[in-house]
């Protein structure tokens, strides 16, 4: 052992004394040297944080001695501001940094190239992390790393959360140096990417539809996704002869899609969902792709989520829509408890090619539902051969499958199926666990809060106080209004930390926020980023005296924001807004709330909407609110609509919109010719249950919705009295317990629109309408 030590030492010994090691400064200094690199080069940057660093690393290198850039320790470098690199040459490895704290002004905050003219092959990132590195803008696009040329290389890395639009990593392929590339993409860490609402959220895009018919040839293998959620797509191949190998997808909202491009390989991956709602596997387009020796376990995602979907393709498909699925073969996979598998996803008036000549065959299949797959086409194009289904099954079994006693092995902390002849080689599969991937060095910070959070009382003469301390507040803070009485704001609160402002207990009436200033405020509580907001037991009154007026109560601010926000209101009142833009809540375009919740709250005498959240219209599948949920919730004596949702175009990146709205009340709301009450319009996912509405939509309509087929939309145990219309396109929202009763409210003058003699019941058994307010 130790003549072996000495032998590794003297040899490093002698590949130092030859390599040159430099220590460099500053980026000026860095610039200097690295024009002198030669081959073996070391250049260590000095520790330390390198703010609005523009560094162009251009070099050449060889095989045997790359030339080398890194700090002096591993993460001992952060480039934060407004820093970015730009890679040119041959053979050189960039590695160990760590972008925080910033954004790129660039397109890209790495990239594999100075500029069209100088590309980079055969060079290498590796064991980086880049984390709190979005712009602040959600729609301004980017990308975190680029790569162009030939045979580089990203290993080893750690990719925390981006925010903003724009796929993390993409190759591409937009002239022939930079096709059939050989790029390589393993053992990375991506950890996390929340839902963004639109398209481009993806994490991964090989090449681009314009492209599609070139190979890439980029491998991707050995990573760990972790809930990267951001869009349909977590993986986008848009070009041909890839391999994505041997990845573990964990709890991810998406799928690995094969989106155009032809003869790729999917093999030996783990898609893990856990039962979690959305989780999905492979998305199959194209001709002559191979799907096999995978495990899908405990997938739920449906449609184009589906734990396998093979898509239905366009005739005389322009390059950027849909080629038919053909010869693909499907075979050596192991489905455990996962939904459905859908042969023929996305089938419409458009995409009428079913998949052609599928080879579906020695898969395995644990399920415990009744049905193995749909084949929304049964036009014969997947030929099914020896899939075996488990013993257990409890459905017919179809033609090609038959059932087997399955023995289970343990994997790395899984009990998963195994059989000699059907589904995935489990004892040959290395299943990637996270603490294989990304940069080793890489430990997150945890944040200790100054001290726990507080809670501060304000009277209404103090009103002035609540801006101050909102700004001086920490994150689960509370505000405390102790008075009755009118809170007079003179500009508006903004709010960019989680807090909670409420009513004190046991008050006669709700405090009420008035606007005492001689200039209008867009509202009187704005959310900006990284806010999230409670709001129990006040209320927003638009008019004061002759003071000027609010837009709005609450809204979402129209500067630059890039993270989702939560916000909740209870037991609140919006009232006395006298202008056909005002809200009680507005959400301004370019934000997008993961969570709207709006509960035993009152909207009325308005001349806008009491729910604004229709900024978005763009037409490109973009919307302000991922869940939203309003319950228990009152809009009277309304102009405009009650609620109003938009999610404009055809784009099918995303999930949501979700709306939930129960026991609710609408009376005498928007009346005006052609109007809606509820306007959900492209909701994807919608419920409206045990409301009530009267006198409202007399013009028009009192829902709205404009769907596709495959969206998720119902009306059910509601009522509608002297009320507009229920309209969907396809004529399908209502359910079997639709009412036309007049209602008999408890004090309407007082706005109490309870229902108390119990005449319907709600499918809880409650009352329909408003429970208690």
């Amino acid at each position: 052992m130790l003549k072996t030590i000495l032998f590794v030492s003297l040899l490093l010994s002698s590949f130092f004394s030859i390599a040159e090691t430099v220590i460099v400064e500053n980026p000026a200094a860095l610039k200097a040297t690295i024009s002198k690199a030669k081959p073996g080069t070391i250049l260590l940057l000095k520790d330390g944080t390198w703010n609005n660093a523009a560094i162009q690393l251009q070099g050449k290198g060889t095989a045997k001695a790359p030339i080398i850039i890194m700090p002096q320790t591993p993460g001992g470098v952060t480039f934060s501001g407004q820093s970015y690199i730009q890679i040119g040459g041959e053979y050189l490895i960039i590695k160990g940094f760590h972008f925080k704290n910033g954004y790129s002004p660039k397109r890209e905050v790495i990239s594999f190239r100075i500029n069209n003219e100088v590309l980079a092959n055969n060079c290498r990132v590796s064991n980086m992390v880049i984390e709190n590195y979005s712009q602040p803008e959600r729609f301004k696009a980017d990308t975190w790393i680029t790569l162009y040329g030939k045979n580089n290389r990203i290993d080893h890395s750690t990719f925390v959360n981006k925010l903003n639009s724009g796929p993390l990593i993409i190759a591409e392929l937009d002239d022939e140096r930079s096709q059939q590339n050989n790029h390589r993409i393993d053992s990375n860490y991506f950890k996390g990417r929340q839902r963004f609402g639109s398209n481009g959220g993806e994490t991964i895009r090989i090449g681009v539809s314009r492209y599609s018919l070139t190979a890439s040839r980029t491998q991707i293998v050995h990573n760990y996704f972790e809930r990267c959620n951001g869009e349909v797509e977590i993986v986008s191949i848009k070009s041909g002869e890839n391999n994505v190998s041997y990845n573990t997808f964990y709890e991810c909202e998406g799928s690995l899609v094969l989106r155009h491009g032809s003869g790729n390989i999917v093999e030996g991956n783990f898609f893990i969902g856990n039962n979690k709602p959305f989780t999905g596997g492979v998305r199959v387009i194209n001709p002559r792709q191979r799907v096999f020796n995978n495990v899908f376990y405990q997938l739920q995602g449906s449609n184009f989520r589906a734990p396998l979907a093979l898509v239905n393709g366009v005739p005389n498909s322009l390059i950027n829509r849909y080629y038919q699925v053909k010869d693909a073969v499907i075979e050596k996979n192991t489905f455990i408890n996962s939904a459905e598998i859908l042969f023929g996803a996305g089938k419409d008036a458009e995409r009428t090619l079913g998949p052609e000549n599928v080879s579906f065959k020695n898969n395995l299949i644990l399920t415990q539902k009744n049905e193995v797959y749909t084949d929304v086409n049964n036009d014969k194009g997947i030929a099914f051969a020896d899939n075996g289904l488990d013993d257990a099954f409890k459905g017919s079994t179809p033609a090609g499958f038959k059932k087997v006693k399955i023995k289970s092995i343990q994997i790395k902390g899984f009990n998963l199926p195994y059989d000699p002849q059907y589904g995935a080689d489990i004892k040959k599969l290395p299943l990637i666990k996270k603490e294989a991937t990304g940069a080793t060095w890489y430990r997150p910070t945890v944040e200790t809060p100054a001290r726990l959070p507080k809670s501060f009382k304000v009277k209404a003469a103090q009103s002035a106080m609540i801006a101050n301390l909102i700004k001086d507040a920490l994150a689960g803070d509370t505000i405390i209004l102790s008075d009755a009485g009118l809170y007079k704001m003179t500009a508006e609160l903004t709010v960019n930390k989680p807090i909670i402002i409420m009513a004190a207990k046991n008050l006669k009436s709700r405090p009420v926020f008035v606007n005492a200033s001689y200039k209008s405020l867009p509202a009187f509580i704005s959310i900006e980023n990284g806010g999230d907001l409670l709001v129990k037991g006040l209320a927003f009154k638009g008019t004061y005296e002759s003071f000027s007026a609010a837009d709005a109560g609450i809204c979402s601010t129209d500067k630059p924001m890039n993270r989702p926000y939560l916000l909740t209101i209870d037991d609140c009142e919006f009232y006395d807004y006298n202008e056909s833009t005002n809200s009680g809540f507005k959400a301004s375009k370019s934000t997008l709330a993961d969570s709207l919740v709006i509960i035993n709250s009152i909207f009325h005498h308005m001349s806008g909407n009491g729910i604004d959240l229709s900024s978005e219209k763009d037409d490109k599948g973009m919307y302000n609110a991922e869940y939203n949920v309003v319950k228990n919730c009152t809009f009277t004596n309304l102009l405009g609509s009650a609620i109003n949702i938009y999610r404009g175009g055809n784009d099918e990146s995303t999930l949501g919109p979700f709306v939930n709205i129960d026991h609710c009340t609408f009376n005498e709301v928007e009346n005006r010719e052609q109007g809606t009450v509820v306007r959900l319009i492209g909701v994807q996912q919608a419920v409206i249950t045990n409301s009530n509405f009267s006198y409202s939509g007399q013009g028009g309509r009192s829902i709205q919705f404009q769907e596709y087929r495959w969206d998720n939309i119902l009306v059910d145990h509601c009522n509608f009295y002297e009320s507009g219309k229920i309209e969907s396109f396809y004529n399908k929202a209502t359910g079997n317990y639709i009412y036309h009763i007049k209602p008999k409210y408890a004090d309407p003058e007082k706005l109490n629109f309870q229902w108390p003699d119990n005449t319907l019941a709600a499918n809880d058994k409650l009352s329909i309408g408003v429970i208690k307010q």
